[in-house]
């Protein structure tokens, strides 16, 4: 069939030359991606990878179409271009996806001197005949097909392109064991391109093709060319490269999440999976904003264009928890091809910061109670100490001894709080009205008296209580008495109890100031005393109002206190 050509149809030239199609379009798509800088490195290699199956499947279509022998013979050399570099580009790009690194660049030199020489062969072949031996068109079945007669090179560069596939494929087989996700389904991708093609040519080798000269691994191709295609778009194959991700991401405590340059999930660690609102398998291609809590979308700040850090609160079974957000760009920053999402979880962190200011607040407060209250008993016992060496009067010596007291209490107030802050050593059930009789023991209380009306058991610290007590029932003598007579009332209330007395009282304006440490209306005043009881409290989870009782003295009252019914005589008084 020498002469001018003509066109013919056979039943493998539309789906082979839609296959070309489909890969070179692909690999278009790659290219335009990949100069717009949205790829990261490795997309160059599958682009090419694509560019030559579309090659070797375009020429054989049109081989096929054509009946013309001297037509045949150039495109099957035309062919050539796509098929020798093809298994090395292959091999090449599995590599990288399974992050493999071969840094031997004389093997590579070896490795891709192969392709040239068969180029080199194919087209000098009418001299030597290492390719092809013979060359004749086959029409039994209907049509024109070119079969070859292969020659000792071509047995040598299918030894060649065999020994990358199998390599290729164990390197996936490996990483396939490991994968999971989005990478699971790329090298399932990957391993299929591989291995339906490479059974095509040991069929068409053995010489089992049912058409003489049929080239069955290019039929082959147009079949994994709708794959690859499929995956290209929903696995996101060719764009992004899982190195290290199974050694490193996946057995991190944080939390981990691959997103592409548009949002998109492409992988999520294990610990990353508490995170999402959807189960992992329907998660994948969804927007970040879809499947994460609106707290952490809002730290990411939508949609991650470049790299950033940001602190959320969520709420989770374990209670509020502080997260840290940290976006690292994957490519180029001005233009990502996707980003790595790290969450950790800092609550500890952030209570022992807290816990710190809370600490070098008591400090500076110590340091200007010593440098300021401590100070002015200080100068009065020496000032006295001096009138009584010089007078021997024992009146001087009184004075000195209450100055030492008053700085004893003000230590006292200082260890209080320095030692124990806001610890609870020991909850059980207290006898509210034993603890406020011994706090009342323990207060020097003068012309004044104990009422307590209730009778219940609490939860509570009773070293911790008993303080409670103790600085209310000193403040209500030392501000509230007068010089006159006091009673101090402890009663009960739902949910808590109340101790008030009949005393002066405390303003409305000066109710807000007193809980604050160092505020004191009285000049030998420490200001920790009722700090001290609003720590108490906070420490047991109590709520502590003050307000005016119904004689005209100070009302403070405890609620959210873990209570027991009072008995039946709950109205008898202790009074002292």
């Amino acid at each position: 069939m020498h002469g001018a050509p003509y066109w013919q149809t056979t039943p493998y030239t539309i789906p082979i030359g839609i296959g070309a199609l489909l890969f070179v379009v692909l690999a278009a798509y790659l290219f335009r991606r990949r100069t717009e800088r949205r790829l990261v490195p490795g997309a160059t290699l599958g682009a090419l990878l694509l560019v030559a199956s579309g090659l070797w499947m375009g020429t054989y279509a049109l081989e096929l179409s054509v009946t013309d022998f001297s037509t045949k013979v150039l495109l099957n050399q035309l062919g050539y271009v796509g098929i020798a570099p093809l298994p090395l580009l292959w091999f090449a790009y599995v590599t990288r996806h399974a992050g493999v690194k071969l840094n031997s660049r004389a093997a590579w030199v070896a490795l891709g001197s192969v392709p040239v020489a068969v180029v080199a062969l194919v087209v000098t072949n009418p001299w030597h005949g290492l390719i092809w031996t013979d060359l004749w068109v086959d029409a039994d079945h209907g049509y024109a097909v070119l079969v070859n007669e292969h020659g000792v090179a071509f047995d040598g560069f299918i030894a060649y392109a065999y020994a990358l596939i199998l390599l290729g494929c164990g390197v996936l087989g490996r990483t396939l064991l490991r994968a999971d996700g989005i990478y699971r389904k790329q090298t399932l991708a990957l391993l299929g391109g591989g291995l339906v093609p490479a059974v095509g040519g040991v069929v068409c080798v053995a010489g089992l093709s049912p058409v003489p000269g049929l080239d069955l691994p290019v039929l082959a191709f147009s079949v994994t060319s709708a794959a690859v295609a499929w995956s290209v778009f929903h696995h996101r194959l060719f764009t992004l490269v899982p190195v290290a991700w199974e050694s490193a991401v996946e057995s991190m405590h944080d939390a981990a999440l691959v997103l592409d340059g548009d949002g998109r999930v492409i992988d999520v660690n294990p610990a990353g999976e508490r995170f999402l609102s959807l189960p992992l398998s329907d998660a994948y291609g969804q927007s970040v904003a879809r499947v994460l809590p609106t707290e952490l979308v809002d730290a990411l700040g939508g949609v991650p264009t470049a790299g950033s850090e940001a602190e959320a609160t969520l709420t989770t079974e374990d209670g509020e928890r502080a997260l840290l957000v940290e976006t690292t760009p994957l490519g180029d920053e001005s233009d990502m091809s996707g980003s790595l999402v790290l969450v950790r979880d800092v609550t500890e962190r952030v209570e022992r910061e807290r816990r710190l200011e809370r600490q070098n607040e008591r400090l500076d407060e110590f340091a200007s109670v010593v440098s300021h209250d401590l100070r002015n008993p200080l100068t009065v016992a020496r000032g006295y100490l001096e009138l009584a060496a010089e007078t021997g009067d024992a009146e001087y010596f009184e004075r000195i001894e209450n100055a030492h007291d008053r700085m004893e209490t003000i230590i006292e107030d200082l260890l209080t709080l320095a030692r124990q802050g806001e610890t609870l050593t020991d909850v059980t059930p207290v006898a509210l009205r034993t603890v406020a009789q011994e706090a009342w023991d323990g207060t020097v209380v003068g012309d004044a008296t104990l009422d307590v009306r209730v009778d219940r058991t609490i939860a509570a610290d009773r070293g911790r209580l008993r303080q409670l007590l103790e600085n209310l029932f000193r403040n209500a003598v030392e501000h509230g008495s007068d010089g006159g007579s006091l009673t101090v009332v402890v009663a009960g209330v739902d949910g808590g109890f109340t101790v008030e007395d009949d005393g002066s009282g405390i303003s409305e304006a000066e109710r807000a100031d007193v809980f604050e440490r160092g505020y004191t209306t009285h000049e030998n005043g420490t200001g920790f005393g009722l700090p001290i009881v609003k720590t108490v409290a906070d420490a047991h989870g109590w709520s502590v109002e003050l307000t005016e009782s119904d004689a005209g003295g100070a009302r403070f009252e405890f609620t959210g206190v873990e209570t027991e019914p009072e008995p039946a005589n709950a109205e008898q008084s202790t009074n002292d």
